[in-house]
C-alpha cells in the first residue's frame, strides 16, 4: 500500500468512526443504553438477540458498527507500521488511533457493565462519559494525524520550542473542557428535559435541582469564552501563512461561527434529538478543522 492510499483508507475510516460516533450520541440521546440490559459482549445473553425492541436495536447495531470501526483502525494501524519506519510520526499517530479504540470498547463495556445508562444519574457515569468524550477526540486527532502525515509521506512537525506549539496545547485543552461540557450538558438535558426555555432557565438556578442540570449553564459560558480567544488568534496566525495555513484558518473560522450559531438554536429548542445530533457533528467538524491548522502550523512553524 502506497502512502496516498493509506491516507485514502483512513480517510474512509475516520468518516466511518464519525458516523459510529453519532450514532453512540443517538443511542445516549434515546436512552437505549441499556438495549442490551447488562450485558457484554453479549446482548441480553445472546449473541444475535431475537424478538428485540426498537431500543435493542439501537444499542445492538451500535455495537456492531464500533466493532467494524475497532477492526478498521486496528486495520489502519498494521498498514501504516508495515508502510513506515520506527519513531516515525505516522506510527506515532496510528498506535495513538489503536490504543484510543480499544479504550473506547473497554469505556462502552464498563458503562454497560456497570450499568452506567439510561436513566442513571450518577457522577460515575458523569465522569465515564466525560472520560469517553475525551478518549474519542484523541481517537479523531489521531487518525487526521495519520492521514496527513501519510499525505506528505510521514513528515512530522518541525516546531520543536516554538511557542506556537505552546499555543496549540493550549487551545487544544480548552477545546476539550468545552467538549467535555458539552457531553455533560447533553446527559443533563437527556435526563431532565426541559418543557419550555423558562423552566429550563429556572431549573438551571433552582438549588434544589441535580448537579447536571445546575452545570448546564457552564457549556455556553465555556463556548463562547473560548471562540473568542480562539477566534483571534486563528486569525492572526492564518492571514499571514501559507495557501493551506489561510484555508484551514477560514474554514475553521467559518466552522466555529455556525456551530455557535447552532448551539444556541439548540438551546432555544429545548435539544431535541436531531438538533443535538447535528451539534456533536458540527463539533467534531471543527476538532477536525482545529487538528488540521495546528498541524500545518507544525509544518510552518
Amino acid at each position: 500500500m502506497s502512502p496516498q492510499r493509506l491516507r485514502k483508507f483512513v480517510c474512509f475510516v475516520l468518516i466511518y468512526t464519525i458516523l459510529v460516533i453519532l450514532w453512540g450520541a443517538y443511542v445516549r440521546a434515546t436512552g437505549s443504553g441499556a438495549g442490551c440490559g447488562s450485558h457484554w459482549p453479549l446482548c441480553n445473553g445472546q449473541v444475535l438477540p431475537s424478538g428485540i425492541s426498537v431500543k435493542t436495536q439501537i444499542e445492538f447495531f451500535h455495537r456492531i458498527t464500533s466493532a467494524v470501526s475497532l477492526i478498521l483502525i486496528l486495520a489502519v494501524g498494521h498498514f501504516t507500521f508495515r508502510l513506515f519506519p520506527k519513531k516515525s510520526f505516522p506510527r506515532k499517530a496510528a498506535a495513538t488511533a489503536c490504543v484510543s479504540i480499544l479504550l473506547e470498547a473497554l469505556i462502552g463495556a464498563g458503562l454497560v457493565l456497570f450499568e452506567l445508562v439510561y436513566q442513571d444519574q450518577s457522577l460515575k457515569r458523569t465522569l465515564s462519559i466525560s472520560l469517553h468524550f475525551s478518549n474519542t477526540l484523541v481517537l479523531v486527532a489521531a487518525l487526521v494525524l495519520v492521514a496527513a502525515s501519510a499525505g506528505r509521506e510521514g513528515k512530522g512537525w518541525k516546531w520543536s520550542g516554538s511557542p506556537v506549539r505552546t499555543q496549540s496545547l493550549i487551545f487544544g485543552s480548552l477545546f476539550f473542557c468545552v467538549g467535555i461540557a458539552g457531553a455533560i450538558t447533553a446527559l443533563g438535558d437527556t435526563l431532565f428535559p426541559a418543557q419550555n426555555l423558562l423552566q429550563g432557565m429556572h431549573q438551571d438556578f433552582n438549588p434544589s435541582s441535580h448537579f447536571l442540570v445546575k452545570i448546564r449553564v457552564i457549556h455556553p459560558i465555556f463556548a463562547l469564552f473560548f471562540a473568542a480567544l480562539l477566534g483571534p488568534w486563528v486569525f492572526s496566525h492564518s492571514r499571514p501563512g501559507s495557501g493551506k495555513i489561510r484555508h484551514y484558518g477560514n474554514a475553521l473560522l467559518t466552522g466555529l461561527a455556525a456551530n455557535l450559531i447552532l448551539g444556541v438554536v439548540n438551546l432555544v429548542q429545548l435539544a431535541p434529538v436531531p438538533l443535538q445530533i447535528l451539534h456533536l457533528l458540527f463539533g467534531v467538524i471543527l476538532w477536525i478543522l482545529f487538528v488540521l491548522f495546528t498541524d500545518h502550523l507544525g509544518q510552518n512553524p
